[in-house]
C-alpha cells in the first residue's frame, strides 16, 4: 500500500493501463464473448469503481454482464465458486499495509472467494513472519508483492483517502480512510 513502511513497486511494471495492449493481449486467447459476470455493491463506492472497471473490459474486448445488487446479497454470491467472475470492492486501507493483513494475500490457499494458491507466496507469508528487522520485512514484502502480480489473487484498482475535517486542537489523528479514534490529544 502507498504511503506504508513497507511500500514498493515490486513486480509494477506489468501494472500499466492500457486498453489497447489489454485488447491486443485477449485476441491472443481463446476466449469467444462468454460473459463476465461482475458482481456490484449497489450505491458504493466500489459500484463506482466496478462501473468504470465494466467500461475498460468492454472497450478491450469482453463481455460484460454487470449485477447490482446489495452487500450481503454480494457476499453470499461470491462464497460460490460458480456463477461470477469479479467483483469490485475497496479496503479501509489500514488492512493492506501488510501482507499479513492483506486478505487477499494473507488467504492464500485458504477458502476464500477467488480460491488463489500460491506456493511461492505460502514460503514468503512464512519467510515474511520469521524476518527479524524491519528492512528485512520490506525486502520480503517486496518480494511477495511481486509474486502477487504474477499469480494475481486480486487486483487493486486505486487508493483514495475520504477527505475530513477536525478541528485544531486535536492532536495525534491517525490518518486513515475511516476514523481511528484512539491516542487521540485534545490540547487547549
Amino acid at each position: 500500500m502507498c504511503g506504508t513502511p513497507l511500500e514498493t513497486d515490486a513486480g509494477a511494471e506489468v501494472a500499466r493501463f492500457s486498453i489497447a495492449d489489454a485488447k491486443a493481449e485477449l485476441a491472443r486467447t481463446q476466449y469467444k464473448g462468454e460473459p463476465v459476470v461482475m458482481l456490484e455493491v449497489a450505491g458504493s463506492i466500489s459500484q463506482t469503481a466496478g462501473n468504470i472497471l465494466a467500461q475498460n473490459l468492454k472497450d478491450a474486448g469482453f463481455t460484460v454482464q454487470e449485477q447490482t445488487m446489495d452487500w450481503g446479497t454480494v457476499l453470499a454470491r461470491r462464497a460460490k465458486r460458480d456463477g461470477w467472475s469479479l467483483f469490485p470492492v475497496y479496503s479501509n486501507g489500514a488492512d493492506m499495509a501488510s501482507p499479513l493483513t492483506h486478505f487477499y494475500i494473507t488467504n492464500n490457499c485458504g477458502d476464500y472467494p477467488g480460491w488463489s494458491c500460491d506456493a511461492t507466496i505460502t514460503s514468503l507469508l512464512t519467510a515474511f513472519t520469521q524476518a527479524n528487522a524491519p528492512d528485512e520485512r520490506k525486502a520480503v514484502a517486496a518480494k511477495i508483492q511481486a509474486a502477487a502480480y504474477e499469480a494475481v489473487p486480486s487486483v487493486m484498482w486505486g487508493q483514495f483517502a475520504i477527505p475530513v475535517g477536525y478541528r485544531a486542537r486535536v492532536k495525534n489523528l491517525i490518518p486513515s480512510a475511516f476514523p481511528m479514534l484512539w491516542n487521540l490529544e485534545i490540547v487547549a
